[in-house]
Parts: structure tokens; sequence; C-alpha cells
């Protein structure tokens, strides 16, 4: 059959219509390509000055995900051009809608949010500085953001930055993101007087809601930067603040006693924890305990109620003494449940013993087993060896529901070891434990000192969180802290200016100094050793 020859022309017009229009992509096969994108060229160059155009072209070295590029390019300063991508294969071009106003240097960054088709972002950002001047600005500002709880920077915390006049109202100037260390740079920047702020930019919208995101400020309200100068705007240390209850989720029955309680986000239990079971009606009805939290999944908690619960029969529950890790109460508790038949299945098993790190001389060694210890089977079977000799029948041993505890006679013995050997039902055999225990011939010395001489009423804080040691003291120059079991701590120390006894993280608008800021983990101290750490505040 003859085909006219003005067919095969729209078929070809068509498919190269159909072809041009369609999302690039990168050709199958080979090995998996993990690499991000890059700017490999831009038109014009990057530091380009008396720039007239209205348009800057960028080429990438790959086939790129074109919509990713919307939440990764930022232009500024913000002077309020709009603009339009215009995509080729491997390249866009930014069409600005109006002229870039006379002696402006405008500054196009790529973020990391930018990625190639296969989800690869880039390593990291990328800048185009260009100038409508004779020259282009090079100031710079410098600076860190660090977690007020563990010292450590991350990537991607927001700082937004004013030049004068200031207006908080509006979107800020420049913005910077942390890189993975907490650094961040400010690039390009003309000489004049700047105002900077961490920001929880949650919508980025480069704005600060006073209603919904958190802020806070540095150590100085503004920077004079001179021409050409890089200066530093110091550390912030953000703080976690947490005012959400903890929510109980859900209450699952292992069987008529054994209670499963999953809450909303990790919990710990106070010495007054406490579980009481109500009617529908709110009349009490037993109590119940709580066993353990899970480990690994720290928002669970097992608990074991004193009475069998009817299946017949709905139930709801009070809980007291129990918050979540920034202290938080539980929230009220608004949901019932309903009793069981089922017979409990729980094996007997050994889930944990307390202070791992170490034990004073009259610390008691606690072990938590999975349900209630019933019968005499795991106290008879309870051996300590101390130094080389067995006991078999320890004398001060008492169990408590579900944990079995030993108490040193009088204290653990100085000059001695010991081995806990504690039968485990579910493996049949013992669990063999070596605490180490902490006399007074192991404890060290740490010397902390202010390097600034200056610096007076210093708060501070020495703590092993495994161990639950936690030292609290105020000091003006230097201080020895004695009696340190040999382990590695956390140090914490503020300069408290306003004599209120909490540190205070300063405040944006009116602006209010952060008061001088310290923290390192990993402060290690030596048995029988003093160890020398200087305390150098980041303004």
């Amino acid at each position: 059959m003859k085909i006219d020859s003005w067919l095969v022309a729209a078929v070809t017009i068509a498919l190269i219509i159909a072809i041009g229009c369609a999302t690039p992509s990168s050709p199958t096969g080979g090995p998996p390509d993990e690499q991000g994108p890059k700017i490999i060229k831009t038109v014009p160059e990057t530091g380009t000055t008396n720039f007239s155009r209205q348009s800057i072209e960028l080429y990438f070295s790959e086939f790129v995900d074109r919509g990713s590029l919307n939440q990764a390019i930022v232009i500024e300063p913000g002077i309020g051009i709009s603009y339009e991508l215009d995509w080729g294969r491997k390249s866009v071009e930014i069409e600005f809608d109006r002229a870039i106003p006379d002696s402006t240097t405008l500054i196009v960054t790529v973020g990391t949010d930018f990625q190639d088709t296969n989800g690869n972002g880039m390593s990291e950002p990328q800048k185009i500085a260009v100038s409508t001047g004779p020259e282009i600005d090079d100031g710079s500002l410098i600076g860190k953001v660090r977690n007020a709880e563990s010292g450590e920077g991350g990537e991607g915390d927001r700082i937004l930055l004013y030049r004068e006049p200031i207006n908080l109202s509006q979107k800020a100037d420049y913005i910077a993101a942390t890189d993975t260390g907490g650094t961040f740079r400010f690039s390009y920047l003309r000489q004049g007087t700047y105002k900077a702020l961490w920001v929880e930019d949650q919508n980025r919208n480069k704005m600060w809601d006073r209603q919904r995101e958190r802020a806070q400020p540095f150590s100085q309200e503004l920077v004079e930067l001179a021409k050409g100068a890089t200066d530093t705007l110091g550390t912030v240390y953000k703080t976690p603040f947490d005012t959400t209850k903890p929510v109980l989720q859900g209450i699952g029955l292992f069987s008529s006693q054994r209670l499963r309680m999953r809450f909303s986000e990790n919990i710990t239990l106070t010495d007054s924890a406490s579980i009481a079971i109500t009617d529908t009606l709110g009349t009490f009805w037993g109590d119940a305990y709580p066993l353990y939290i899970l480990p690994g999944e720290r928002f669970v908690l097992f608990g074991q109620s004193v009475k069998p619960l009817s299946e017949s029969s709905s139930y709801s529950m009070q809980l007291s003494g129990i918050e979540d890790e920034a202290g938080n109460p539980l929230d009220e508790i608004n949901q019932n449940f309903t009793g069981s038949a089922q017979e409990d299945t729980t094996q007997q098993r050994i889930i944990q013993r307390n202070q791992i790190s170490g034990y004073y001389p009259t610390d008691p060694i606690t072990i938590t087993f999975a349900k209630p210890i019933e019968g005499s089977a795991i106290r008879d079977s309870l051996k300590v060896v101390e130094g080389d000799t067995l006991i078999e029948k320890w004398p001060n041993v008492q169990i408590q529901q579900n944990t079995l505890i030993l108490r040193p006679q009088k204290q653990w013995k100085d000059g001695l070891s010991y081995e806990v050997r504690v039968w485990d039902p579910k493996i049949e055999d013992y669990r063999k434990f070596e605490p180490d225990i902490w006399h007074q011939s192991q404890m060290g010395i740490l010397n902390v000192a202010a390097a600034d001489t200056t610096a007076d009423n210093i708060s501070m804080q020495i703590f092993n969180e495994k161990s639950g040691i936690r030292r609290d003291t105020t000091f003006a120059d230097s201080v020895n802290v004695r009696n340190l079991p040999p382990l590695s701590y956390t140090v914490i120390a503020y300069q408290d200016r306003n004599g209120n006894n909490e540190w205070d993280f300063g405040q944006v608008d009116p602006f209010k100094a952060p008061e001088p800021y310290f923290i390192q983990q990993d402060v290690p101290v030596k048995q029988n050793m003093t160890g020398e750490l200087s305390i150098i505040f980041e303004y």
C-alpha cells in the first residue's frame, strides 16, 4: 500500500515534537549513578562585572530533575526581581522579569536539594555572582550553629541576614544554610551593617514567623562589615524547645494481667511512677505497676495488673510519674480498653540491669526480668564470685515484682573483683555480669579553668548520661571536681550574668544577647589522676 509523502512528513514532525517535549533522562545500563549533578559552565562566568543582560545560563554535567531546581535556587539580595526558567536538554536559562539595578552584586545559589534524574543531590551548594557595576562585592560573614545539648553541628540549619535598613517583617536580604559540620558562610556582601538570626524556617519563605517559628540571636545584634572584609558572626547554640506532652496512643493486653502501652515519643519513669485502673465510670478498680520500658523502643512500656482484667469489662487507667525525655508530663488519657482471657505466654527472661557503667561501693545491683518473679528458682540459683570465692547463698537479696536486687554486705569490698551469675530461663543458662565498683582509690579529678580570667559566676554541669552521674557547681576562675568515677563526661558551662541559675539563649527582637555558653563531650577522667579542661566561651 502506498503511503502519501505528506503523511510521512506529518508523522516525522509529530515524533520530533514529542521527543523534544519529553523530559530528558540518562541512558540505562552500566554501574549505578551515585554522583550528583554539577554546574560545569555559566554564562556569564561568576565574577563578571558591568553585567547588563537579563538572564543567566547554567549548564549541567548530566540530565537533571527539573522540578527540584525550584526548591534549590535562591536569588539574592531580595530586591523583588522575579524570574522564569527556560530549559534546554542539560541547561537552563534564568530569565529575569526586569533589569537588575545599577551597582548591584546579584548572587544565584543552587543548593543541595537540586538533583539529577536518579535522585542524587548536589554535593555542596554552588554560587554564581555577577555585578552590574564596575566591581563585585566580596565581603563575607561566617558562623556556626551548634546543638546546645550535644555541641554538634548539623546540615540544613537556616540563617537569615538583613542589611540596614532592617525590617524583620520582610523577607531577608540573604539566606545561608549550614553544612554537615554546622558551619555557614555569606559571600559577595557589600560593606554595611548587618543583622543575622537563626530561624526554624519551616515554610522556607526567608522570613521569621514569630507565631510559629523559633529564632535565636547571635551574641552581637549588629555587625559592621568593611569593604572586602571577612568577619565572624560567632556561634548560635540552638536549644531544643519541646513543650509537647507525650500521648498514650494505645493499650494492648498480652494476657488478662499483662499490659503493653505505646506512647507518642520516648518516655522515662520517675520514682513515683504508678498505674491505677478504673472502670468506665472512673471508679477505682485496682492497681497495676510498670515492669520496664522496652530497650530500643523507649516509647513502649510494659505493665502488670495486680488483678485479672475480665474480657467482658471495659477499663480506663490513670498513669502518673511518666514523662518524655524533655520532662513534659503525660497528657490526659481519654481512652478505654477491654480486658482479656488470654493466658500469659510471656517467657521469663532477663531484660536489663541498672547502671551498666559501674557502681559506688554501697549501690545495689538490680536485674530486671520480663515478668514478675515467681517461686524461688531464680533467687536460689543466684551465685556471686567475690575475688576467688564462690558464694552460692548471697545474704542480701530482695525480689520486688519483676526485679532481683543484690545489695552489698555494708559495701562492695575494695580490691576485690565481682562476678554475678543470674539464671536466665530463656536460654536455660547463667547470665554473667562483672560490675565495675568505684572505690575511692579509683576516683579521678577534673580541673576546669576559664580561659577568660575576667569571666565570673560560671555555672557548670558535669554528667555521664548512662551512669546517671551528675555534678553541678559554680566558680569564677577555676575549680577542681573531685571523686569522679573513671568515665567520659559531658561538660556544659555558661556565664550566669543575670543570676537566675539558668542559661538564657537570648532574644531576637527586642535584642537580648545570649549568655556565653560552652559544651564539650567525651571529656575523660582517669583513675587516680587529675585531668585538665579549659573553658573557652564562643561569643
